[in-house]
């Protein structure tokens, strides 16, 4: 993305005091959140660079703008069933297998009500554009490492159908202005975009749900399980259970909120070793959008 942004004029990055009251926005979510999992047993973790952000600057990592939390698929099913009266009044959750609307991605977003940030994909879509924190789910992984290949293959292929019908489904002149700065990225964007067409016969909702169903299939007395919608696929999400329990605070900004038990294992799994170490600027991930309000 920062390549591709680099040669295009149609997105800025969020930065300054606009990613300041970013934050303190997504700090007062998580809040709500927190509390709503608390008050009903309900177990998560902040993720990936949430988690890192937590435990190297006890915060957000500094050029950092958004807030990724999971939690075990059982209690994701608790979650979404007590959504609605617990935190419908001022969010709105899209996941798979919720509601009867489509869902724009894999995994859950919960949205700030009467809040915009459309990002360039969500253009001539119908999914929601707000301020939002994304939740991963922690699924159940074979004990079998035969089927451990095979649903790891799976799962990173579907879920890739999965984004390749919405650029098929939805698309946009900014978005092709966007994928046409390079000869790479445009051919990248084609390709993905042939894929959406050959599964258009599928419904993007059922795609989603089908999906969902295949990566929770497996019992919850196994002791590996993986995050496959995150950025490392279902492989590299791989991980023992005992790094979850029992969770942790942890110092978020000026606010305190549950991390992995075993943290240091798990940043170590996701970034390497060097994790405590920042990386040069032109490797820091930046966000961008088309339009945000708060």
């Amino acid at each position: 993305m920062n390549e591709i942004a680099s040669h295009s004029e149609y997105l800025h990055v969020v930065d300054g005091e606009e990613r300041l009251q970013l934050q303190r926005t997504l700090v007062g979510m998580m809040e709500d959140i927190h509390r709503m999992c608390v008050d009903n047993h309900i177990r998560y973790s902040l993720f990936g660079g949430s988690a890192l952000g937590a435990y190297r600057h006890q915060g957000f990592i500094p050029w950092d703008d958004d807030i990724d939390i999971v939690m075990p698929r059982r209690e994701w099913e608790r979650f979404k069933a007590l959504f609605e009266k617990t935190l419908g009044g001022d969010y709105i959750l899209e996941a798979p297998n919720y509601g009867n609307k489509d869902t724009k991605t894999t995994w859950g977003k919960i949205y700030k009500r009467n809040t915009e940030l459309v990002e360039i994909q969500d253009l001539n879509t119908p999914y929601c554009s707000g301020i939002f924190v994304d939740v991963f789910i922690l699924e159940n992984v074979s004990d079998n490492k035969f089927m451990r290949i095979v649903d790891a293959k799976l799962s990173d292929f579907l879920k890739g159908v999965a984004t390749s019908q919405l650029y098929y489904l939805y698309p946009n002149d900014l978005l092709w202005k966007f994928y046409g700065a390079t000869k790479d990225s445009l051919r990248y964007f084609k390709m993905r975009r042939f894929l959406g067409f050959l599964f258009s016969w599928i419904s993007h909702k059922s795609f989603c749900e089908l999906y969902d169903r295949f990566v929770s299939r497996h019992s919850d007395d196994l002791p590996l399980w993986t995050v496959p919608t995150s950025r490392n696929n279902y492989k590299g999400e791989t991980m023992p259970k005992s790094w979850f329990d029992p969770l942790k605070l942890m110092k978020f900004e000026d606010k305190e909120f549950y991390v992995f038990n075993n943290i240091t294992e798990y940043l170590e799994h996701m970034y390497g070793k060097s994790y405590m170490q920042l990386p040069p600027e032109e490797k820091r991930e930046r966000h961008f959008c088309v339009r945000i309000k708060f």
